[in-house]
């Protein structure tokens, strides 16, 4: 089958469908040495209508919107692929351009949601699928300022598409789900892209502040999984260029041009909201001090491009510190040995704006507190004379929270054992002079240590 007999066939296809779904699937080119075939059947969920499913082969490591091949479901649920490279395994996904069925992949007796589970069918082979039905519609949202103009990629866009993280595999169709195109233009306002158009409607703004957004409700998603949002912004004729696009970034995340970055939504989310523009910071936050148990570390802040407010959240060795949200934080005990860094979050003054992240680098391993210090040494009371006890003070100390550990000395050496804060002199005593050191301890820090004077020489 030529190349254009493909195309025009799966034009007829999609002739009833939203023109969103034609730029992508018309960007395929069909496999080079089309001899091997897969044919099979779709088992739709009893109580389902799924007026438009297409079944597509992908090659393993694929993305985007470079499948080998795609075939039409007919009324008996029957499709075949034709044209594939004999003796080669694929990945078989389906999809409704409706928005009825989740989109999926054939697992054997299993029909799973991402590339990642599915089973690779060889060609020569007959399969079934029985795809489930679709998580509850999510609104993707496109948000602006209402004050803004349309971003300079705005234009170059060839449709809005919901994609598996990772490989942007083609898995729904913004703008799927609902009664029927409505207008997506609103004068005056950031436009649409003209393939987008036909889908969702862009809800005015009410007064001065609002923001502008296109609502695009969107059904066809795996329930359970995750998904992202891709604007192509390529050529939608070649598989490349709908990998050149911009994805969701994130809640209150502006779009970002790195698929690896893209943030995700849950399918049946209520809500995806696609920010065209945000704050992004011009120089990034950084933490100063010194990384020691004890010792404040504060914000050094970050700059923005837009007004706003800034509020902060310290990490440690990148999770959060419960409760760590001011300008500056205390190294304590459980930071020991930790690497610290500060996550700064922008919100900006003008609605419709996505936020701005900044985190900083990570400091050094924090390291131990000072060692507490003796202000007063310890003590030995008693009768210094075989048999008798002889009993320690702790002596005082710069620091509070401390606990206290003992070692008698004889002649300055450590007597085996006598780690209390009294101790009974015994023969081995005798012509000694005792003393005792105090070790205090307080967590997170270094030990401090005292050693008494010694006592006048033990008498037998």
């Amino acid at each position: 089958m030529t190349q254009a007999r493909t195309r025009t066939r799966l034009a007829v296809a999609l002739a009833t469908i939203p023109a969103l779904a034609a730029g992508a699937l018309l960007g395929a080119s069909p496999a080079s040495a089309a001899t091997g075939s897969i044919r099979g059947t779709v088992v739709v969920p009893s109580g389902v209508e799924a007026p438009y499913t297409m079944v597509l082969a992908w090659a393993p490591g694929a993305k985007g919107a470079d499948f080998a091949e795609y075939s039409e479901v007919d009324e008996s649920g029957s499709f075949v692929f034709d044209e594939l490279v004999a003796g080669a395994s694929y990945q078989i996904s389906v999809i409704e351009m409706s928005g009825s069925l989740a989109a999926g992949y054939y697992a054997g007796s299993k029909y799973v949601a991402t590339s990642a589970d599915a089973t690779l069918v060889k060609t020569g082979s007959r399969i079934t699928l029985r795809p489930v039905k679709a998580a509850a519609p999510t609104d993707v949202r496109v948000i602006a300022p209402s004050s803004s103009e349309p971003p300079s990629w705005w234009g170059d866009t060839s449709g809005m598409y919901v994609v598996e993280p990772g490989t942007s595999r083609i898995a729904a169709f913004a703008g799927s789900y609902g009664s029927g195109p409505t207008a997506a233009r609103a004068a005056g306002i950031l436009d649409a892209p003209a393939s987008a158009s036909v889908l969702g409607s862009f809800d005015k703004p009410s007064a001065a502040g609002d923001t502008v957004q296109m609502t695009l409700p969107t059904a066809g998603m795996f329930p359970g999984a995750s998904y992202t949002v891709a604007l192509p912004v390529g050529s939608p004729e070649e598989p490349a260029g709908f990998l050149d696009a911009y994805y969701y970034g994130g809640t209150k995340r502006v779009v970002t041009k790195k698929l690896t970055a893209a943030g995700t939504f849950a399918a049946g989310a209520s809500t995806a909201d696609l920010y065209v523009y945000g704050a992004k910071a011009t120089t990034a936050v950084a933490v100063t001090g010194t990384a020691k148990v004890g010792a404040t570390l504060r914000v050094k802040a970050a700059t923005w491009s837009l007004a706003g407010t800034t509020s902060y959240q310290w990490l440690r060795d990148g999770k959060a510190i419960s409760g760590a949200t001011a300008s500056s934080y205390k190294l304590t005990a459980a930071d020991l040995r930790k690497a610290i860094s500060v996550k700064a979050t922008h919100r900006p003054t003008v609605a419709g704006n996505a936020y701005g992240f900044s985190t900083s680098a990570k400091t050094a391993a924090v390291m131990a507190g000072s060692a507490p210090v003796a202000k007063a040494l310890p003590t030995v009371t008693g009768t210094t004379k075989v048999g008798k006890t002889l009993t320690a003070s702790r002596g005082t100390w710069d620091s509070s929270g401390l606990t206290y550990g003992y070692q008698w000395l004889r002649d300055g050496k450590a007597i085996s054992g006598a780690t209390k804060n009294t101790y009974v002199l015994t023969s081995s005593d005798a012509g000694k002079k005792l003393s005792v050191k105090v070790t205090a301890k307080r967590p997170g820090h270094l030990a401090g240590t005292a050693t008494s004077k010694q006592t006048a020489a033990i008498a037998r």
